[in-house]
């Protein structure tokens, strides 16, 4: 996977291919995935914030770690939320995402590059329902 600029694009026997993040607009049509929520615990009351999101989309999955913000780029995933990543955790996926046309930022809507509690969407509209169920 890469992404520079505002082309992102997955190599696939020699050849890029290029990747868009989908244009799920819609909690109510959108698949989210975690890692696990065990990443949640060490954070007062991001569980359940996390589980009030979770009520809210059409389909929630587990696992995949890196690679779940990757199938977010390609548009097979919609919305990705972690707990306690650490900086080389997210910061390499973050120009994939956005070249894609998505967005990753904290819980709080702000820069991704210090991990943490963290957030990818497809798009800015997604990406805001999001963080309203997230923020504190």
């Amino acid at each position: 996977f890469f992404g520079e600029d505002n082309a992102a694009s997955l190599m696939r026997n020699g050849k890029a291919q290029a990747i868009k993040t989908s244009s799920t607009k819609t909690l109510a049509e959108a698949n989210l995935y975690t890692t696990t929520i065990d990443t949640f615990e060490p954070h007062h009351g991001a569980l359940e914030k996390f589980r009030s999101l979770e009520k809210s989309v059409q389909l929630c999955r587990f696992g995949g770690d890196c690679y779940t913000y990757c199938l977010l780029a390609m548009g097979q995933v919609d919305l990705v939320v972690d707990g306690s990543l650490q900086p080389y955790d997210i910061v390499p996926l973050i120009p994939i995402i956005e070249a894609a046309g998505g967005i990753v930022t904290n819980w709080q809507g702000e820069d991704a590059c210090n991990g943490g509690l963290i957030v990818a969407a497809a798009n800015k509209e997604l990406h805001a329902l999001a963080l309203d169920y997230l923020k504190s």
